[in-house]
């Protein structure tokens, strides 16, 4: 196998994209070393921690990724709020390819999961949780009906990836 400069993030989003096509179990390091183009050896250089550092590395990768594209916008107060969720509508559409590429925070917290790990998918997902909340409570609703609906939308969104994956109906996941 020839051996790849990789530069930058690249090297992130290639393993990224395969756990998240894959999930923990299913992500070998011999399938990460083809998809990366690299030896085993060089991969293990790049992550010495392994599987379970590259798992928590895509996972730290994947927070910086909702932090700019989508809890900042919602928290920015110099935007209309319809415009923020707008916004944040056409963030998630694309980062999850209309509803073709899974959530890492679904595919990641399956079975066994590290603590440290888990504590970055619980951070995403409460730092997202708060985020929706604040924007609605700007549109009018209480703590307590903003916490539920922004639940519900979160559990709309993963249920919408989830059904849309084992249907292949590509319509499930329209926000």
């Amino acid at each position: 196998m020839a051996q790849l400069i990789i530069e930058g993030n690249v090297l992130t989003i290639a393993v990224f994209e395969t756990f998240r096509k894959h999930g923990y179990d299913g992500t070998t390091i011999t399938l990460l070393s083809k998809v990366a183009g690299l030896k085993k050896s060089s991969l293990y250089h790049h992550f010495p921690k392994g599987k379970a550092g590259m798992a928590k590395t895509v996972a730290t990768y994947m927070q910086t990724q909702i932090q700019q594209g989508g809890i900042m916008p919602l928290l920015n107060k110099a935007i209309a709020p319809e415009e923020r969720f707008k916004q944040i509508i056409t963030t998630l559409q694309a980062f999850y390819a209309d509803g073709a590429k899974s959530c890492l925070l679904n595919v990641l917290s399956l079975g066994d999961v590290a603590p440290d790990l888990k504590q970055v998918l619980s951070t995403i997902y409460n730092t997202l949780l708060y985020a929706l909340e604040k924007l609605v409570q700007k549109i009018g609703m209480n703590s307590h009906e903003a916490k539920l609906w922004s639940e519900r939308f979160l559990i709309f969104l993963q249920g919408a990836l989830v059904i849309q994956h084992l249907t292949k109906n590509e319509e499930i996941f329209t926000l």
